[in-house]
């Protein structure tokens, strides 16, 4: 007789097949006589024995029927996953997001990077970032020498002796203001140090996918979803803000050398319903009552 697999289960190795006659027949994964995997929508020849399927083979030339795949038990699965919880297609949306445009790049003619390709341009502002410190180190080491040296003339001989060597000239205590002014100057435009601090921490990124992935999987195994979506959740939202901040170290003047990309924007939302939904404040509204 002729059929196709209407459904099969691993975990107890038993399926159904749907016969040419129309009616559903049991089988076990003893009777299947190929080494092709079992999948529904198989077509398959079997034998029968009362109201079993036996000695089974896959029809050779013959596809899955796309027709029967909604109804296997996969595909079954996964729709009520989707309609039932939103932890599952929010899992599956941040998935997506990890590998949409996370930023663009100006500098590199518009160049898209995604949340996982985001290595080149960290890198690059690190190095910036130290060149930036090491420079301010050697103005923090040559503003001391000068004010050390200003200090001890105004101890020697008070803040109006004429001094033309330091500054722009005048006396001293004029000296050291100005000094004082441009050490106020570079200290308020120097970036180096929180840029370095906030770099260090943009390998939190890659926590987005790895818990979306962990979310999807206790998802689909039914196992408690409440605290994986809210560290899934909060990852999402901490990405975001560090995107955000590696698009304002990347700026010079008022040239956005980066700009966010519309995956942030998808990983930022999808990240806050994963709270909301961990709280207990949103639901999925496709759910059943």
């Amino acid at each position: 007789m002729k059929g196709r697999i209407l459904g099969f289960t691993p975990s107890s190795g038993t399926g159904t097949i749907t016969g040419d006659d129309n009616n559903r027949y049991g089988f076990s994964q003893a009777e299947w006589r190929s080494d092709k995997p079992i999948a529904a929508g198989i077509a398959v020849d079997f034998e029968l024995r009362g109201s079993e399927a036996v000695g089974i083979y896959p029809v050779a030339g013959a596809g899955i029927d796309v027709a029967a795949l909604p109804s296997s038990p996969a595909v079954v699965k996964a729709r009520s996953l989707a309609t039932g919880t939103l932890a599952f297609p929010l899992a599956i949306i941040l998935l997506v997001a990890s590998l949409m445009p996370a930023v663009n790049s100006v500098a590199r003619s518009g160049q898209a990077l995604s949340l996982l390709g985001l290595g080149p341009i960290v890198s690059e502002l690190s190095e910036e970032a130290k060149a930036g410190r090491e420079i301010a180190e050697s103005q923090t080491k040559d503003f001391d020498e000068r004010e050390q040296q200003l200090q001890k003339v105004i101890a020697e001989t008070g803040p109006g002796t004429p001094i033309g060597m330091f500054g722009s000239g005048g006396t001293a205590g004029d000296a050291l203001k100005e000094l004082q002014d441009e050490r106020a100057k570079a200290t308020a435009t120097r970036h180096g140090h929180w840029s370095s601090f906030l770099l260090s921490f943009m390998w939190l990124v890659y926590a987005v996918p790895l818990l979306a992935l962990t979310l999807a999987t206790f998802s689909w195994n039914g196992r408690p979803l409440r605290l994986v979506s809210l560290a899934s959740g909060t990852s999402s939202v901490i990405a975001f803000g560090l995107l955000w901040n590696l698009t304002a170290l990347a700026a010079v003047g008022d040239d956005a050398m980066l700009t966010l990309g519309f995956g942030a924007w998808i990983m930022l939302l999808a990240g806050i319903a994963l709270v909301l939904s961990g709280l207990g404040k949103i639901r999925n509204p496709l759910a059943t009552a």
